[in-house]
């Protein structure tokens, strides 16, 4: 699994994302002792953590979608256990296995590495159902996870509400499945899918260009999605041309065939519309920020709303499929930023967020409220989420911590409420901390000396976007963005009927 997630990732700009590892692996781990169980968990870890094969020598960008109970979809599945033979049973009867090795999985990423330190990938999405509430025991499990997300921030929480099901991956990608993809399920080899690219769209560009006028807006936004999906097309038929080379061409590996077709179907490829600076957009246009006003949300919204129709219209018109993502723009939201100075000032120098002295500005990330903002958790989640259903690749809301370490039956009550009281997808709690250099201690915090032997050759970790990493590798947009994040320092507490009411 490992090798071929290093081979993929020399292909693949974007993580790699495995399917209901635990459900998958349960086969394998019958009658295993625990303490062999455990250690097959923590060198699944180890051996991502260390696979230094990705751009910049970064690990592989790896995510585990993971279950507490059997996925419908595959509860009925024959399944396929040593030597790669049908064991005579369905995943639905090796319940018992996948739990006991999500469970051991959960409990390396509490532990951290070897200073303590969390885990940048594999990234854990722990997906919330229906029947998860129903599954003996997801009371103990959803503390656990919880209690991983305060200490060390690792746990993301996927929301699969009704009878959706989807697969997760990178930042916030997802894909849902429709009715020819739980036919695949049938035989899960079948089931792999690919994003291919992420065109962003500059939102803030489009209403300076638009000066207030907002036919003129929406006209824009029609045509800078066309542009995007023009830059899909060509970036389409260049692939195409690489994958019809086959075994002779610099793609060999997704041409291969083993089950009809190969490995990658480009027919199932998916083209990401994504989005930067909706905040700075709707500022521009209406005078006030997202959080500010009802009328600027709903104006947000209705941007979104008519870019979702967009890619609609043009999925029906080119015969692919076009959706809206939340860009995770890392370098994204900086690099607009530092080019609307350049060319729409002095408008741009009152909307652009962060430091114009220290050059630390960017746009808010994609349909995110204002992260500055000082939002309670719940509000923030509430009305992120309200742009989820329409962004159908993937969104999520960030919770940043800080230092805190919130209690973490705290924490499961929060998730109950945002799955049953709100749209949002996905969410993920962020904690900081600082690691020493020289005597290789991790503590909380972001701190300018290690308070144990007082060096000062200290390392700041957090989550940049969807994904924790060194902040000495970060850009002066993501530093300026650092600055300006509203912790969620001591927020949290057994939440009571009056916080239901609330979201």
């Amino acid at each position: 699994m490992v090798k071929f997630a290093a081979a993929l990732q020399s292909h693949f700009a974007g993580a790699i994302g495995w399917d209901a590892v635990n459900v998958f692996f349960a086969p394998y781990l019958e009658g295993m002792p625990d303490r062999e169980l455990r250690q097959l968990a923590q060198m699944l870890i180890f051996e991502f953590s260390q696979q230094a094969v990705a751009r910049g020598g970064q690990a592989i960008f790896t995510d585990l979608n993971l279950y507490w109970e059997v996925p419908k979809h595959f509860r009925d599945v024959e399944a396929i256990g040593p030597g790669g033979r049908p064991t005579g049973k369905t995943y639905g009867e090796y319940q018992a296995e996948a739990q006991r090795f999500v469970r051991a999985l959960f409990e390396v990423y509490m532990e951290g590495d070897g200073a303590g330190r969390p885990f940048f990938f594999p990234k854990p999405l722990v997906h919330i159902t229906e029947d998860f509430f129903k599954t003996p025991g997801h009371e103990e499990f959803l503390d656990l996870i919880c209690e991983v997300a305060s200490e060390k921030g690792n746990t993301y929480f996927v929301f699969d509400r009704g009878e959706t099901a989807k697969i997760s991956e990178c930042c916030r990608l997802s894909f849902k499945l429709d009715e020819s993809d739980l036919e695949d399920a049938r035989h899960p080899w079948k089931m792999r899918y690919c994003a291919l690219q992420n065109v962003t769209i500059n939102l803030p560009r489009i209403a300076y260009l638009s000066e207030g006028d907002t036919t003129r807006l929406f006209d824009n936004i029609t045509r800078f999605v066309e542009t995007a999906v023009e830059a899909h097309l060509q970036k389409r038929a260049f692939i195409e041309k690489l994958l019809s080379l086959g075994e002779r061409g610099p793609l060999a590996l997704l041409t291969m065939n083993q089950d009809g077709e190969p490995y990658l179907r480009m027919r199932r490829a998916t083209h990401l519309l994504g989005m930067v600076g909706l905040n700075e957009m709707v500022k521009i246009h209406t005078g006030r920020e997202m959080h500010e006003s009802k009328e600027a949300l709903k104006f947000g919204l209705k941007v979104i709303a008519h870019m979702k129709l967009l890619a609609d219209k043009m999925s029906k018109r080119h015969g692919m499929r076009f959706v809206l993502e939340q860009t995770p723009a890392e370098s994204t939201a900086y690099r607009f930023a530092r080019l609307d100075l350049r060319y729409h000032s002095p408008l741009a120098g009152h909307v652009v967020k962060g430091d114009i002295s220290r050059g630390e500005i960017y746009y808010t990330n994609s349909t995110h409220m204002n992260l500055s903002a000082p939002l309670n958790p719940i509000e923030r989640v509430r009305m992120e989420g309200l742009f989820h259903p329409l962004i159908e690749a993937g969104a999520l809301t960030h919770i940043w911590l800080g230092e805190a370490r919130p209690n973490a039956k705290s924490l499961a009550n929060f998730v109950k409420k945002v799955f049953r009281l709100t749209q949002n997808d996905q969410i993920a709690f962020s904690p900081e901390f600082t690691t020493c250099i020289e005597c290789a201690r991790t503590v909380r915090g972001l701190l300018e000396r290690c308070p144990y032997c007082g060096s000062e050759e200290v390392e700041g970790i957090t989550r940049i976007t969807g994904y924790f990493t060194k902040i000495s590798s970060w850009n002066k947009g993501k530093l300026g963005e650092l600055r300006d994040r509203f912790r969620n320092q001591g927020l949290f507490k057994e939440e009571g009927p009056e916080v239901a009411a609330a979201i």
